[in-house]
């Protein structure tokens, strides 16, 4: 199932859409034909400091992010794709399709797999993989994400507590906020901004997440209309950098985003998790 809500902007360029479905499909089908023991099976590691918290690549990461460069390579887009597991990936070519008709050399943004650590463990919950793509100018041209359980694909029209080292400090240092709140929902990273932009909560806060967390899917919310910034209320600005870290506040609505803001402003930072 597509989710688009009517009358929002379609993404720039008329070949961005068929693209990223192209490419969310591919991953689905990658991760569907793999066997549970293929997918769980530590396949590789990361660079010495980079995610130092989530040190091994498993072989759904690298079947979902390799069937996407698969798409990006078939489709001649030419531009610097910055992922998960592959890290910096250069793309050439001179296109022959209508996406690599347009003259935009592109950033892509790709979490090839995230919700690696339930996968792990055998539950069947918060998969997804996402793909955001920017141009030169910083914008962006397009986002989607596919949740790899229900099959839903959720693109850009114009609390994700699972992880140990991260889940205690920040749910306690974020006590004043989360008590205000009529529920919580463990949910975050690229999910995160999508279930924000289609209405299943108001507001998404996450704690210095990583680059391509953020702006594989980042641009669902904000053609939606939502609001993100930092925590201090600073606009977010796309800059390709793998090993950048964003705190961000994610809100439905501008009334909404200034009390959440106002009640960081009395949150200390959790201790032991900063960059």
């Amino acid at each position: 199932m597509v989710t688009a809500a009517a009358g929002r902007r379609r993404p720039r360029g008329p070949g961005w859409r068929p693209l990223l479905l192209r490419a969310l499909a591919a991953a689905a089908t990658a991760v569907r034909r793999l066997t549970l023991a293929a997918g769980q099976r530590v396949v590789g590691g990361r660079e010495a400091g980079y995610r130092a918290w989530d040190p091994e690549v498993i072989g759904v990461d690298t079947a979902a992010e390799q069937a996407v460069i698969g798409v990006l390579r078939r489709a001649r887009v030419r531009g610097l794709l910055l992922s998960e597991e592959a890290g910096e990936v250069h793309l050439g070519g001179k296109g022959r399709e209508a996406v690599a008709a347009q003259t935009d050399v592109v950033y892509m943004v790709m979490d090839p797999f995230d919700g690696s650590m339930l996968y792990r463990r055998g539950i069947r919950a918060l998969w997804f993989t996402a793909l955001g793509i920017y141009g030169q100018d910083g914008a962006a041209r397009a986002a989607g994400l596919v949740d790899h359980v229900t099959g839903e694909v959720v693109l850009a029209d114009e609390t994700y507590m699972m992880k140990p080292a991260f889940l205690y400090p920040t749910a306690s240092a974020l006590r004043p906020l989360l008590q205000r709140a009529h529920f919580v929902l463990p949910n975050g990273g690229p999910g995160g901004f999508a279930d924000v932009a289609c209405g299943k909560v108001d507001v998404y806060v996450c704690w210095q997440e990583a680059l391509t967390e953020v702006f594989s899917a980042v641009a669902v919310a904000e053609r939606a209309g939502c609001l993100v910034t930092h925590w201090d209320g600073t606009p977010l600005r796309f800059r390709p950098d793998v090993h950048a870290l964003h705190s961000l506040v994610v809100s439905a609505n501008a009334r909404l985003h200034d009390e959440v803001l106002r009640a960081l402003r009395g949150v200390t930072p959790p201790k032991g998790l900063l960059p």
